[in-house]
């Protein structure tokens, strides 16, 4: 995938805990013809922000914006969505990122929509040149929408501009306005390639079969391994998912909260394409309600911001309801 659309999701994405049986994954927030009584699942996690405006220290501040994942999964489909941003009235300097991403499984065909803020600083000023513009004129959105079918994966990407305040929590009115934007002679950017056996049809499985590869030897043994890679598409590309640590621990803190039993591991996604690598972590349950469902999520996607996730379930999230949460039908 691109550096840019990677950066805007890949810390954020993690959240979702993905069931191991989970197929190929697939636009929209949910599958056009949902199965009959599906469960589902949500999630909330809290955000914490650190930046470094110079080398020698850090600045950090909790609460600055919310994540919310829900999982949806019946006899013949699963359906996974992720939306997470920061709140501008609350995050250092007012930075505005956000990201949604939703992924449809239907046996061997699959349909993925996402949703990011552009988000290429490379540096504290830039950002802050970015906030100055944003508050003075529309913004610039990036939609991604794939699809997988018979080996064969498709991905448009699209450029739409919406008002600069729209935050995480117009996120249904931005799939709208997408939607619209997809129905209309609209330059894109396409993508078309052939996936070899074995690939996974998304980042969200990926991630799901890691995890549940590593709970799975953790009630077997009491012991995890890394174990070899995976690989996945995103956009045309094909990359490959691996832990380079893993280990059982028997409780930890998040939040002011104690958890026994978890696994901590470290990620990197590898693009085969050019090389690129991104770490992050992860520290995910292995029994009961919490098994495969992370608890705490670290990355950091530039050298002066470093973002971690929290599982706060006593969110209310109920400014965030809406269709783009609850697994209604497609904008």
């Amino acid at each position: 995938m691109s550096r840019q659309l990677f950066l805007a999701l890949v810390a954020l994405v993690l959240a979702l805990g993905v069931p191991a049986n989970a197929g190929p994954s697939s636009p929209g927030p949910s599958p056009s013809v949902p199965s009959p009584d599906p469960t589902v699942e949500r999630h909330h996690y809290s955000i914490k922000a650190r930046i470094r405006p110079l080398l020698v220290f850090w600045i950090s501040r909790s609460g600055v914006g919310e994540a919310v994942v829900t999982k949806r999964q019946g006899p013949d489909e699963a359906g996974y969505s992720l939306l997470i941003g920061s709140d501008p009235d609350r995050a250092p300097r007012r930075i505005n990122r956000w990201g949604y991403i939703s992924e449809d499984v239907r046996g061997s065909e699959a349909t993925l929509i996402g949703l990011m803020t552009k988000s290429d600083e490379d540096s504290i000023q830039q950002a802050e040149a970015n906030v100055r513009k944003q508050a003075v004129g529309d913004r610039t959105f990036k939609i991604i929408r794939g699809t997988i079918d018979a080996g064969e994966a498709k991905s448009v990407v699209t450029s739409i501009a919406a008002p600069a305040d729209y935050s995480y929590r117009q996120v249904d009115t931005l799939l709208k306005l997408a939607e619209r934007a997809s129905s209309k002679d609209v330059e894109a950017a396409v993508r078309v390639t052939r996936l070899p056996a074995g690939t996974n049809p998304g980042f969200l499985t990926a991630v799901a079969a890691l995890m549940h590869r590593h709970v799975d030897q953790w009630h077997a043994s009491g012991r995890v391994q890394p174990g070899g890679p995976i690989d996945y598409v995103y956009y045309g590309r094909i990359y490959e998912l691996r832990a380079t640590r893993t280990r059982a621990l028997p409780s930890t803190q998040v939040g002011g909260r104690a958890y026994a039993h978890v696994i901590a591991s470290d990620f990197e996604t590898r693009s085969t394409y050019d090389g690129e690598v991104t770490g992050f972590s992860i520290t995910y349950g292995t029994e009961g309600p919490l098994a495969e469902i992370p608890i705490a999520m670290s990355y950091q996607p530039r050298w002066w911001m470093e973002i971690g996730l929290s599982l706060d379930d006593t969110t209310s999230g109920d400014t965030l309801s809406g269709s783009a949460l609850s697994g209604g039908s497609n904008p």
